[in-house]
């Protein structure tokens, strides 16, 4: 018995002429050499088949025929997991997922602006740890080894906004 698939029945047949737009789409290895090989086996392009894939499925109302299926079944597919009284509310023990122990320098920033304490200056946030790195030091370890200068400046520099 032969086997017809969708693609048969468009085997050699041309294509309409109309504005297109490309669908890039992403295959595992073996489904894609299963396909070009199904192609040339009847004489069409990737792209071809793919299209007459994609137009039958919208002419065909495949979508409607499997949801009347879907919509006919009464019974169930599968046991509950849980019975039906059981309390689905946890208790939460944990700390807030929002609490992070990872150093920031947002105690050190005003306007967007961080105090080098060795140069006097001030630098964009975005860009201090670059120059953190002139001084051959981090952001955290310039800032917290000479928090007595930094802190001065952030005070003067408060006082002039």
């Amino acid at each position: 018995m032969i086997r017809l698939g969708k693609l048969d029945k468009y085997a050699r047949q041309s294509k309409a002429k109309e504005p297109s737009k490309v669908l890039p789409i992403r295959l595992p290895e073996s489904i894609y050499e299963q396909f070009r090989q199904r192609c040339e086996e009847l004489g069409l392009s990737m792209s071809e088949a793919g299209y007459l894939l994609i137009k039958e499925e919208l002419e065909d109302g495949l979508y409607n025929a499997s949801t009347n299926e879907v919509a006919a079944t009464t019974q169930r597919i599968q046991n509950r997991i849980h019975r039906e009284n059981t309390s689905y509310t946890k208790e939460n023990t944990d700390k807030s997922p929002f609490f992070s122990t990872r150093w920031t320098s947002i105690n050190y920033e005003v306007e967007n602006e961080l105090p080098c304490p060795l140069c006097h200056q001030w630098y964009s946030k975005a860009n201090f740890s670059r120059h953190a790195k002139n001084h051959s030091a981090t952001t955290k370890e310039l800032l917290e080894n000479n928090e007595d200068i930094v802190y001065k400046m952030i005070d003067e520099r408060k006082l002039t906004l």
